[in-house]
């Protein structure tokens, strides 16, 4: 499932790049990273949004929402992991997504101040 995601995406991106906006590129990159995210797929939403980083460096709304999209990301991959593992391993993996929940509550608040 993981590679025929990739080729949907490479295709869709191919086709979508010459007609577009760079902020309509990365809005579509966006939709599919959270869509990566939803089905837990956290290599395929980071690879997304490394993406939008690389090829929308103009799209400085999707940008600002990738950011925190990363942070769900990687919040959310830290949790799945946690699952897992024990002992210091589990230790490790929490503290990863306590950083990841505090980044993203201050992102947050700054977006809105």
């Amino acid at each position: 499932m993981t590679r025929h995601f990739i080729i949907i995406v490479a295709a869709a991106l191919l086709a979508a790049c010459s007609k577009q906006t760079p902020e309509e590129r990365a809005a579509n990159m966006l939709r599919d990273a959270r869509y990566a995210l939803h089905h837990h797929l956290w290599n395929e939403a980071r690879d997304t949004i490394y993406s939008l980083r690389k090829n929308c460096p103009t799209a400085i709304e999707a940008r600002r929402q990738a950011i925190l999209l990363l942070d769900s990301i990687e919040m959310n991959a830290a949790a799945d992991s946690l699952k897992l593992v024990t002992g210091e391993e589990w230790e490790r993996l929490n503290v990863k997504r306590q950083f990841f929940e505090r980044k993203l509550q201050e992102d947050l608040k700054s977006i809105h101040n």
